[in-house]
């Protein structure tokens, strides 16, 4: 570490000390967490998996049948028939919620559709380069901040400061990630891009560097430094947890396995609190904690998906990291107590907004844990994948199906949000408006 120490940004002010409690906090949290599986809420029966199955088919087929495709990416769907089509599809995502209870109702509506629909389109005339798997990683993030919106009480809408957030993501996080690309070629950018947070005026120097400099920019003009300064220290923070998080990424020296929860957790943690603090501009304690929180379990979830291509890329996490053949039972199972506990207290004198937002989280989540697991059953022992088989609402077998099928009905040589504008937006913009079910 002593080497990466000139990199961190020392004007982080008092939210440095509070994010370090965060941390400690969590951790203390995570150690009390219980390594045996929750008793999930509810079991499906086979002929329950098939009627999910039924209902998910019969979505997905009208979705991507040709006549609709053909709409979709030619952009000849009228905004009159798109509203058709989705109030035709709405019921059956109605009933599809109901089976998997997954309560989405009193959170989601049309205005995650408009942030959804108005991202894409700024994405794409920012940069018609830019890769489909790009868009949707920064679309998660501007999915969070839009939750993070509605749960303070916010507009939930696009703005500047949620793009120019989110669009940093695919520029930087898939470069630090890039296991092709030279620690010192990664700890040049993000020097630069410290200066940029700090108020320097250092000019670009390439293509990237220019995207990056212009979304700094961007949360420039919408909050002054001065009259903002928690803006600015939780952007330092989230960059100072990027640095230390190259740590996961050395293979001569890898950090301790003691100290790799601590890096997630303020990777994760400062990620989202700076996302609370570009939609308000100002939080309270209470809603740090909260921010903070979410995101520590948003970084282990992501870290439980990627197993396999983080195992590949010998990325240290807390799933990935060499453990022999050990089962990652009590780790995953780990993680559901944790996410419990957290959204636990995050409920106590919880707003009725904050409450729906616990819920439909701890539901969501749950869900992509186990998915998790049936994706990668080698990591786990057969009895918890069986686990996570029974108290999943579809066969993985029919996950497996359904994803082969959508990535052949994806159009050869579309890999860039370009290529499937205005289709890519109008597909999303139905089957978005499809779940409003206001």
């Amino acid at each position: 570490m002593n080497d990466l120490a000139s990199f961190l940004s020392t004007r982080v002010g008092p939210l440095g000390a509070r994010v370090d409690g965060y941390v400690r906090g969590h951790e203390l949290i995570w150690r009390q967490a219980p390594a045996e599986p929750l008793s999930p809420k509810k079991r499906f029966a086979r002929w329950e998996k098939k009627a999910v199955e039924r209902e998910l088919s019969h979505l997905v087929g009208r979705l991507s049948s040709e006549p609709s495709r053909t709409s979709f990416l030619e952009g000849s769907l009228e905004p009159a028939r798109m509203e058709e089509l989705a109030a035709e599809l709405r019921p059956s995502f109605k009933r599809l919620l109901g089976l998997v209870d997954l309560p989405l109702e009193a959170v989601y509506d049309a205005r995650f559709v408009d942030s959804t629909r108005r991202f894409l389109q700024t994405a794409r005339d920012f940069d018609p380069s830019l890769g489909l798997s790009s868009a949707y990683q920064a679309l998660r993030n501007v999915w969070i901040m839009n939750s993070l919106q509605f749960d303070l009480g916010l507009a939930v809408e696009h703005t500047d400061t949620v793009f120019a957030y989110s669009m940093v993501y695919p520029y930087l996080d898939n470069m630090l990630d890039d296991a092709g690309t030279s620690e010192t070629d990664k700890l040049a950018l993000v020097a630069k891009l410290k200066d940029w947070l700090e108020g320097s005026g250092q000019s670009a120097e390439s293509p990237s560097e220019e995207r990056l400099r212009a979304l700094v920019g961007l949360i420039e003009r919408r909050y002054p430094r001065i009259e903002f300064p928690g803006v600015y220290q939780s952007l330092l923070a989230i960059y100072n947890a990027q640095v230390k998080s190259l740590l996961q990424h050395r293979l001569e020296f890898p950090p301790p396995p003691g100290d790799i929860l601590g890096i997630s957790f303020e990777k994760g943690g400062t990620s989202v609190l700076a996302d609370g603090y570009l939609v308000a501009g100002r939080l309270d304690p209470a809603d740090e904690d909260f921010c903070f929180g979410f995101g520590t379990f948003l970084q282990l979830a992501d870290d439980l998906q990627d197993i396999a291509e983080d195992a590949a890329c010998r990325h240290r996490t807390l799933f990935s990291r060499p453990n022999g053949h050990a089962p990652l039972d009590a780790t995953a199972a780990r993680l559901e107590g944790y996410l419990a506990a957290v959204l636990e207290r995050a409920r106590a004198g919880a707003t009725p907004r904050r409450s729906a937002l616990c819920d439909a989280i701890g539901s969501g989540l749950s869900l992509m844990f186990r998915e998790s697991v049936g994706k990668h059953p080698g990591y786990f022992s057969r009895g918890f994948v069986r686990r996570a088989r029974r108290a999943f609402p579809v066969r993985f077998s029919y996950l497996k199906k359904m994803r082969r099928r959508l990535k052949d009905k994806m159009p050869g040589g579309c890999d860039r949000l370009a290529d499937l504008d205005p289709g890519l937006v109008a597909l999303m913009a139905v089957s978005s408006r499809a779940f409003a079910l206001d």
